[in-house]
């Protein structure tokens, strides 16, 4: 199965390989500035009040990023994204030259070229960006923004660039973004064509999102939960040989530069988030898959954050024992380390017997996770992984 995952959280990039090799390589710069879009990188942000952000909180000793609300709308937001990089696509300029072409040179990143025979993006490509969050405890969300947190996938012709259409339109009129899974994929010309749309986060678990927008988690402050959003590459949406395009100009998958995973809250409509509360983030994972299917039939391996207390045999930490973590123990029987239990082993000696042991102990209990769907069969061991980002040190030790 070809498949490459880019994962981020606060201060190491890691690479493994089939052969166990791995290195960390320390990101350059503070992590408590906006780095702007940066490729191959997490770049945070919180533009002004009321949104601020802090990369180098603490719970229990695991690195986490706090997204705080306290002050008066200033129309701003906040949030994160992950760019990656697919090359430069020899394109000069679009929109009778408005938008001058600057020079991409950043390589193809790795992960795309390992799914692509060492090529670029093309059409059937798939993408899962996953986080954990939840409400701060102390801070628990009392208001929310006008624009309550949203997970999509942004694709740009223009690598770096913040010029963009952010209408609901079907395409954007001009600019360089040429794809968005929340403003272009949500749009009702697409219901029907398979499109990936954004995901949206109900943070003070109202039941609702803004703009009455289908809620795909809901966060609570006593337990961690997982969010993800997929996109699928597909430059004919419609399946009319238009392609994607702005304005006038059409474009196809050889046009996209920048493969943008975001995450972002925000408020344009004067909302009073005086001492609004707090959300954490953790634990941010980026992935490629060659196709949708293997995406569709991979397991999400994004751990649950330190401090939470493994369920003894869920292996594949869906709240459940079952035969899905008989899979997970089989596929991984006589690892050097529990890494890829997910801290539900024994703790000792690598996966062997007495972690089976523990499995059949404890077949059948549960410890339920609101919104949290079950990860099905385990990613198989011997895919080639790239971490990108930010991993915090608790993680680095639990996956050695």
């Amino acid at each position: 199965m070809r498949i490459r995952r880019l994962v981020a959280s606060t201060f190491l990039c890691l690479v493994t390989s089939t052969a166990g090799a791995l290195e960390v390589f320390p990101l350059l710069g503070s992590p408590e500035t906006d780095l702007g879009t940066g490729l191959g990188q997490v770049n945070y942000f919180a533009d002004a009040s009321p949104f601020f952000i802090d990369v180098t909180a603490a719970n229990e000793g695991n690195n986490i990023a706090v997204y705080t609300m306290d002050g008066a709308s200033a129309n701003n937001g906040a949030g994160f994204s992950i760019a990656v990089s697919n090359g430069e696509n020899g394109i000069d300029s679009t929109e009778d030259g408005a938008n001058a072409d600057v020079p991409n040179l950043q390589p193809v990143n790795p992960a795309i070229a390992s799914v692509n025979g060492g090529g670029k993006l093309q059409n059937g490509n798939a993408f899962r960006v996953s986080m954990w969050m939840r409400q701060d405890p102390a801070d628990p969300v009392s208001a929310v923004p006008q624009i309550e947190p949203v997970v999509k996938f942004e694709l740009w012709k223009e690598a770096g660039s913040g010029n963009a259409d952010f209408s609901s339109t079907a395409f954007p009129g001009f600019g360089d973004r040429i794809w968005d899974t929340d403003q272009n994929a949500g749009d009702a010309t697409f219901n029907g064509f398979n499109q990936s749309q954004a995901s949206w986060v109900d943070m003070n678990n109202s039941g609702s999102t803004s703009f009455s927008k289908p809620v795909a988690q809901s966060l609570v402050a006593d337990e961690w939960r997982l969010i993800e959003a997929t996109l699928v590459i597909d430059d004919d949406p419609l399946d009319d040989t238009l392609n994607w395009s702005i304005g006038g100009d059409f474009f196809s998958v050889d046009a996209i530069e920048e493969v943008r995973a975001v995450m972002f809250l925000g408020d344009y409509a004067g909302t009073n988030l005086t001492g609004a509360g707090s959300v954490w983030v953790d634990n941010v994972l980026l992935e490629i898959f060659a196709t949708e299917a293997e995406l569709n039939s991979t397991a999400n391996p994004n751990p649950m954050p330190v401090g939470v207390t493994a369920l003894s045999g869920d292996f594949n930490a869906d709240g459940l024992v079952n035969a899905a973590d008989y899979t997970v123990w089989r596929d991984n029987f006589g690892a050097a380390d529990e890494g890829a239990l997910n801290g539900a082993g024994n703790g000792a000696g690598g996966v062997d017997d007495a972690d089976y042991d523990l499995w059949a102990a404890n077949y059948g209990e549960s410890t339920p996770q609101p919104g949290v769907a079950a990860t099905g069969a385990a990613p198989e061991p011997s895919a080639i992984v790239l971490l990108l980002g930010l991993a915090s040190a608790p993680l680095l030790r639990r996956g050695r």
